[in-house]
């Protein structure tokens, strides 16, 4: 079996001893356990997998990122998450002209929005962005009515021709 060996510096060992000590979010404490217990414990991958609760390969691939990037890979935030084009002050500054347009009783249309969208942020974008953006800031879709609720029926409105 082909076992691949890595090797700590002692300021290596320290680091990962006193970042382990920190309190840190479940997976970030998954990945220097692994880190603790293969540089400082000797333990191997196999052994490593078993107690984290991950595989063997993964081991390998932490205690790789933590060489080529330090320890910022292991304990840093990984994913950055809502990936927006505008913080939600600019979409209300964004969405302000729209909300004059509406209270003045006017019909906007999402095109209007949609491509005004692009303009402002320069590169093209789904309609779902301005759909997801428009519920965030309490928006609904609302249309006209195709008829009103209280129009008489077809028979009725010919009775009353003929009344006539």
């Amino acid at each position: 079996m082909n076992v691949k060996k890595f090797e700590f510096s002692s300021e290596e060992r320290e680091e990962i001893l006193k970042e382990y000590q920190l309190n840190h979010p479940v997976r970030a404490y998954k990945r220097l356990l692994a880190l603790k217990l293969k540089a400082i414990d000797g333990m191997r991958s196999e052994e490593v997998a078993k107690i984290v609760g991950i595989e063997h390969s993964t081991v390998n691939k932490i205690i790789n990122r933590y060489k080529a990037e330090g320890m910022q890979a292991i304990v840093g935030k990984r994913h950055i998450g809502e990936h927006r084009y505008m913080t939600n002050e600019q979409e209300e500054a964004f969405l302000a002209p729209f909300v004059a347009l509406a209270k003045e009783g006017k019909i906007i249309e999402i095109t209007d929005i949609y491509n005004a969208y692009q303009e402002a942020i320069g590169h093209p974008a789904t309609r779902n962005a301005i759909y997801y953006i428009l519920e965030k800031h309490g928006w609904r879709k609302i249309m006209p009515r195709g008829r009103h609720p209280k129009k008489a029926s077809g028979e009725a409105i010919a009775a009353y021709k003929k009344n006539q």
